[in-house]
């Protein structure tokens, strides 16, 4: 699969339309598009992230703040670096005003895969975790935490890891062995490509 990540262009467009004068200064780095981290392509991690950002008298990239999460840390991280290694002339960021500039970052990875889903009733009992709910997209709370996982030939999970959530290490511990407890599978009804990638909502119990 080859990554493609889209650059909303619009706000940058009107700021590099810079007059006669300024293509005459220095060359300044230009803004590239922004690359898949290698572990969120690994876990086929998808999304976009808003961002609002500022730019210092110099040019330089300041103040930026994420506006919308793609839902992904990874992701969100990734758009910051990217806009953060911009460098725009002191005429564009005169005709920024000191004003919040609005920015998207697409990410997205091509084909339509099949994720594995849970199969009910395969995870054990437990006093600490009530539910897994597969592709629920909300963000990590007080009641519940969003996962991603890598899901084996056999259907057990590994390599799950907790999304936007600060949680005490016997609590991670104790939530990642409870989704390697459960085990995944696919519709054999349903066709297209399949992967190895799922996420889903660890829901705690009351």
């Amino acid at each position: 699969m080859k990554p493609a990540g889209a650059l909303a262009a619009a706000v940058l467009a009107c700021l590099q339309a810079a007059p006669a004068a300024a293509q005459t200064a220095p060359a300044r780095k230009p803004c590239a598009g922004p690359e898949y981290p290698l572990e969120a392509r690994r876990y086929e991690l998808e999304g976009i992230t808003t961002l609002r950002y500022r730019l210092a008298p110099d040019g330089r990239v300041a103040d930026v703040q994420v506006a919308r999460s793609s839902g992904w840390k990874l992701l969100d991280d990734a758009s910051i670096r990217t806009i953060q290694a911009c460098a725009f002339t002191p005429e564009q960021a005169a005709r920024a005003g000191g004003a919040a500039l609005p920015l998207k970052y697409v990410w997205s990875l091509e084909g339509n895969r099949i994720r594995p889903h849970l199969l009910p009733g395969s995870c054990a009992a437990s006093s600490r975790f009530a539910a897994y709910r597969d592709f629920d997209n909300a963000p990590s709370g007080p009641d519940g935490v969003k996962v991603r996982l890598l899901v084996g030939a056999s259907g057990q999970p590994h390599g799950v890891k907790p999304e936007g959530a600060s949680l005490a290490p016997d609590m991670a511990e104790a939530l990642a062995k409870w989704v390697e407890s459960c085990r995944f599978g696919f519709d054999p009804a349903v066709p297209g490509e399949r992967t190895d990638t799922a996420y889903g909502r660890v829901v705690f119990a009351r």
